[in-house]
Parts: C-alpha cells; sequence; structure tokens
C-alpha cells in the first residue's frame, strides 16, 4: 500500500485555507459545483451541465481518466467553505516532447495565497509521482478545453471553450507559472465580402483538383469517426504537445458526436481518397445557458425545457477540429474552412469560430487570415519545472518537428 503524502492526508496548508483531495460524495459536489458560487450571473460564463462535469472527470466514464492516475484537490477556509479547487494528473502519453503531468479544473478566489496553496499542492502530488514538468489549465487534456482567457472576457464562450476570470492569470504567475504557448481563436463573418470571395476561390480549386467534401456514412458511423481519427493523428503528430487518441477515447468521442451533431463531421477527399476532415459543432452554450448547469429541477425537467425552448436562438457555429494529411493537395485547409462556413450559412448561423491555433502556427494561422478571419480570443497555457528551483528549459518543447502545411483550424 503506497504511504500516504501531505496532501493525502490533508496537511497542505496555507495560513488561509486547508487543500485536501476531494473524496467524499459531498467533497465531489463541492468540487463541481464552485465554479457557479464564483461566477456572477451578469457574468457570460456558461455553466455547464453537472453530470457531464462528473463524467469528465470520472475514470468510470472518461478513458482518458480511467489510464492515468488523477486527484481533484478542494481548497477550504477557516470556516469549510469551498475556495478554489484544482485537479492534478499524470499524462499517460508523456515522452520526450510531452510534458509530464497537467494541471486543470482550476478555479479559485482572487487570492494568491490560496491559488498558490492549490497549485503547490498540485505540484507536489505529480512531484512525488516522478513528474518533472508539468502544464496547464488541461480539461483534462488537449483534446477538450485548456488554457487561461485573456481577452474578450464580454463574449460568451463557445461549446468546448473555456471562460475563466480575467485575474486567473496573475494567480498562476504567482505561483512560478509560467506562459509556455498562446491559443487563438478566429471568427469569420459567414456574410462578409472576403467570405464570398474564399468560396468562389474554392469552387474553381475543387472542379481543378476533384476534391470532394461529404458527410460521413452515418450507417457506418463507428468506422468513419476511426477514419477521422486516423487522419487527425497523421495530420498532428508532429504538432506541439500532440498526443494520439486511444481506440476507447475515439469511441467515447464517436457517441458524443453522433448524440451532438453527427452532420457536423464532413471528410475531404482527393481523388476519392480520404485526405483531411473537419468537424463543426453549433454554439450549444446559447441554449444550455438558461438550463443553469440543470436539465432537472425540484424533480421537474425545467432545465431540459429551457435547452429544448433556447435551441432556436443559435445562430453561430464552432470549427472544433480540422486535419489534413502530409502532402496533400494545396489549398485544401482553405476547402474545408469554406464548406464549413457555407453549412452555417445554410443553417442561419452569421458566425463560425475556428478554435483554438496555436499562435506559431503560421501554415494555419495565415490562410485563416487571408479567407477574412479575424482573431478575436486568446486563451494561454502555463508550465513549470518541477525538479530546478532556477530558471531551466525543461519545459521547453519547440524541438517538436513543424505543423504539417495548409491546416487553418482546430486543436494546433
Amino acid at each position: 500500500m503506497a504511504t500516504k503524502t501531505l496532501v493525502d492526508r490533508g496537511l497542505t496548508r496555507s495560513r488561509r485555507c486547508s487543500v485536501t483531495p476531494a473524496a467524499s460524495r459531498a467533497d465531489l459536489r463541492a468540487f463541481h459545483t464552485l465554479p457557479h458560487r464564483l461566477y456572477c450571473t451578469d457574468q457570460p460564463w456558461i455553466a455547464p451541465l453537472l453530470w457531464e462535469q462528473h463524467r469528465l472527470w470520472s475514470a468510470r466514464h472518461n478513458p482518458f481518466i480511467a489510464r492515468t492516475e488523477a486527484v481533484l484537490l478542494l481548497a477550504r477556509d477557516g470556516d469549510g467553505v469551498p475556495v478554489g479547487r484544482v485537479a492534478a494528473l499524470l499524462n499517460p502519453d508523456r515522452g520526450p516532447s510531452q510534458f509530464d503531468g497537467f494541471l486543470g479544473a482550476f478555479e479559485c478566489l482572487d487570492d494568491a495565497e490560496i491559488a498558490t496553496a492549490l497549485i503547490e499542492a498540485g505540484c507536489a502530488w505529480l512531484r512525488e509521482r516522478g513528474a518533472r514538468t508539468v502544464v496547464g489549465p488541461m480539461n483534462p487534456n488537449m483534446h477538450n478545453e485548456c488554457g487561461l482567457l485573456l481577452d474578450g472576457y464580454d463574449d460568451p464562450p463557445l461549446i468546448g471553450m473555456p471562460y475563466t476570470a480575467p485575474y486567473y492569470p496573475t494567480l498562476f504567475e504567482s505561483a512560478g507559472l509560467l506562459p509556455v504557448k498562446d491559443l487563438l481563436s478566429f471568427r469569420f463573418d459567414t456574410r462578409g465580402s472576403s467570405v464570398q470571395r474564399l468560396k468562389e476561390f474554392v469552387e474553381r480549386h475543387q472542379e481543378r483538383y476533384d476534391i470532394v467534401v461529404r458527410d460521413v456514412d452515418r450507417r457506418r458511423f463507428k468506422d468513419e469517426i476511426t477514419l477521422v481519427c486516423d487522419l487527425y493523428t497523421r495530420a498532428w503528430h508532429n504538432n506541439w504537445g500532440f498526443a494520439a487518441m486511444t481506440r476507447d477515447e475515439a469511441a467515447s468521442m464517436a457517441r458524443q458526436l453522433r448524440h451532438l451533431a453527427p452532420r457536423g463531421v464532413r471528410i475531404a477527399e482527393h481523388h476519392g481518397t480520404p485526405v483531411g476532415f473537419i468537424i463543426m459543432l453549433p454554439d450549444f452554450n446559447q441554449a444550455l445557458g438558461p438550463a443553469r448547469g440543470r436539465l432537472t429541477h425540484y424533480g421537474l425537467p425545467l432545465g431540459a425545457w429551457r435547452v429544448w425552448r433556447a435551441r432556436r436562438h443559435i445562430n453561430r457555429g464552432r470549427v472544433m477540429a480540422t486535419g489534413i494529411v502530409p502532402d496533400a493537395v494545396l489549398g485544401l485547409g482553405s476547402v474545408l474552412i469554406a464548406d464549413a462556413i457555407k453549412r452555417a450559412a445554410e443553417n442561419g448561423w452569421g458566425e463560425v469560430d475556428v478554435s483554438w491555433v496555436l499562435e506559431d502556427n503560421t501554415a494555419a494561422v495565415r490562410p485563416l487570415i487571408s479567407g477574412g478571419a479575424a482573431i478575436y480570443k486568446r486563451h494561454r497555457l502555463y508550465a513549470r519545472c518541477l525538479t530546478h528551483l532556477n530558471s531551466c528549459t525543461c519545459t521547453d518543447l519547440t524541438t517538436s518537428q513543424p505543423p504539417a502545411p495548409e491546416t487553418p483550424a482546430a486543436d494546433g
């Protein structure tokens, strides 16, 4: 039986709070409901469904959590009131071009001492399990929400993108975490003149190079998602921080996509051979907001009714992932983006969000800008070495190979 650490025994304390693992049902409830207490109703934060958050951090329901080791930490003040939280987990894919551990689910009062106690507790837990570097926030990995919001605080977050308090970057830096990478969000106006020019270019390009963008075959949905995951791996395996999905993780994603937006997945073929994909979802956050995190209240489906009523007001979509295999025909990224914009316009959406894109992925950023997109939000990842006290290069992953060309979209 492993020896209990200070964190496990609940002895990590600051003068103003104690940090302990969220072990009981009451602790887990406090962990998942803390954001509801921190964010005011007049802020554009959208409450996630509580049952989805429980499943996200559950080894029973999330295949990624099932194959790693994780702890959920809760900070309480002297009166026992929750004042902060953080998750620490080992990276099961860690290697020469990967960070050893992740910090995620960070929420906290505007108090540097409490934030530092939380982050130090998470780092201590990771260090005792052999981790030398940590990056975050990851909720829980790069296939999900990640980063701290740097601007655009007045705009509600889209589905799958985090909204965090403006003071969080200061808290992270006060705890010794340093900026490591910025993630950019782009926005297209589906009615803009530049978008029309992009569509005309793409139509000529598709005809010239025999490029077809098709829906997935819903009769073979699981096989089609397996194909998408293969394209994703081939497209992004050299990208910064990349980790391939396991078969169980791909199956979990397939179930979610089949439920949320089966027509949101499109595959690009060149001369009949699959060479790329794009995934675009309606911004379900616009419908989830009125539910306030719950589909039922007092045993009645009030939240579900609010979601059903608000769904008609969805007016934007999010391109959450694309992938183009190496050596694919040039311009394929623009073809995929134009296809997404066309479908968004057919749905009556006025905006298409493309997020996120690594700040230094010029092969992706350049065609988005030239196609008429504008950068409207930034999120930032922070990292820290858990071994050295002084400055070092342990958190520098820039030895990775550059990304595949012409891949202008999310998760990269």
